[in-house]
């Protein structure tokens, strides 16, 4: 203990003391850095993010159409008379069993209302056709003129008939009205006629050599 107070050497005690003062401020300086080091570790302070709130998107439901939705209204029902036509009247044709070269022939043409109900008739080329063939060869028809067609229109009531006649001179015909001047061969011809399309009748007659 008294050589800790009293240093015992050769040198100066100041010498000593400076030593002993060099040491212990070095372990300081240890201590201190390694109380540094190993100091306790601050915990990071997290700062609290408040929750975003979920957010649900809307859905919208389309709303019903309203023209799906009605009832769609019923067809309106004719009040007027309805058009005389093959679903409730009958064509009849009519002509001469025999004509001469150089005569004509003269066909009658009948439409009956077969319904129960009055019916609007029109005749015209549009709605009536009369056509003249051999075989398969076509002489005449009423397509290649419609003033060959009389035209008509009136109210047929049940069971009413409408007749008209159309003359047909014994000749070929060509568009734009024209009939030829050439005598045709004698032998067995057919009429067809057609109104509305699918009410038909049909007339089979025999052209004789002129007399």
């Amino acid at each position: 203990m008294g050589s800790l107070l009293h240093p015992v050497g050769s040198q100066p005690p100041g010498v000593y003391w400076a030593r002993r003062g060099a040491v212990v401020l070095a372990v300081v300086l240890v201590v201190a850095a390694l109380a540094f080091v190993f100091r306790p570790q601050q915990e990071p302070v997290v700062t609290a993010q408040p929750a975003s709130a979920s957010v649900t998107p809307a859905v919208t439901t389309p709303s019903a159409d309203p023209t799906d939705s009605a009832s769609p209204s019923a067809s309106p029902t004719p009040t007027g008379p309805l058009a005389c036509d093959a679903s409730n009247a009958d064509l009849a044709l009519a002509g001469y069993q025999k004509v001469a070269q150089d005569g004509k022939q003269s066909f009658t043409l009948s439409i009956t209302n077969r319904g129960d109900a009055t019916c609007v008739l029109t005749v015209k080329a549009s709605t009536f056709s009369l056509t003249v063939v051999s075989g398969s060869d076509r002489i005449w028809t009423t397509d290649d003129c419609t003033k060959w067609v009389p035209a008509a229109s009136e109210k047929l009531k049940a069971g009413a008939s409408y007749e008209f006649t159309i003359a047909w001179p014994v000749a070929r015909s060509s568009s734009g009205c024209k009939t030829s001047k050439a005598v045709l061969g004698a032998g067995t011809y057919v009429a067809n006629a057609a109104f509305a399309e699918d009410a038909k009748a049909r007339q089979v007659f025999v052209v004789t050599k002129a007399g």
